[in-house]
């Protein structure tokens, strides 16, 4: 798998958000694909230079949080896009709190999903997946 030596301090989690940042006098916008309280993965259309420091704009639901990054890693992808792994190197305390806040709120939606698929799954097929998922309620 590309890039499976990097470890990381905290979990990354599956999240395609919005995300602005500058590079070489131009402003980029693009998607998140995953995201922890450690940084993040972004998909691009040209290669980042490893090291490089960069400032990100994250949108998180409501609330849009800058941080600084660095990238860890950057690699082409079989679609011609790079795909970039960025490490939080300075955040303020309250964007902290709201990428917190974001990510507690995200893991409690996939506990929950994971539950609901789980008793669809124990429920056989004497009960439909609309019928374990109010159960869950």
């Amino acid at each position: 798998m590309l890039f499976s030596s990097m470890r990381r301090g905290f979990p990354r989690y599956p999240a395609q958000k919005i995300a602005s940042y500058h590079y070489g006098g131009k402003r980029y916008l693009t998607l998140t694909l995953d995201l922890g309280l450690g940084g993040m993965k972004i998909k691009t259309n040209q290669d980042l230079p490893e090291g490089e420091h960069l400032d990100f704009k994250l949108v998180l639901g409501d609330s849009s949080i800058w941080v600084k990054g660095r990238i860890a890693y950057s690699g082409f992808l079989a679609d011609k896009q790079s795909v970039s792994g960025i490490q939080f190197i300075d955040i303020s305390s309250q964007a902290d709190i709201v990428l917190r806040n974001y990510l507690a709120d995200s893991d409690e939606v996939r506990a929950k999903h994971r539950r609901v698929i789980s008793a669809a799954g124990m429920a056989g097929t004497d009960m439909s997946r609309r019928e374990a998922v109010e159960k869950q309620r």
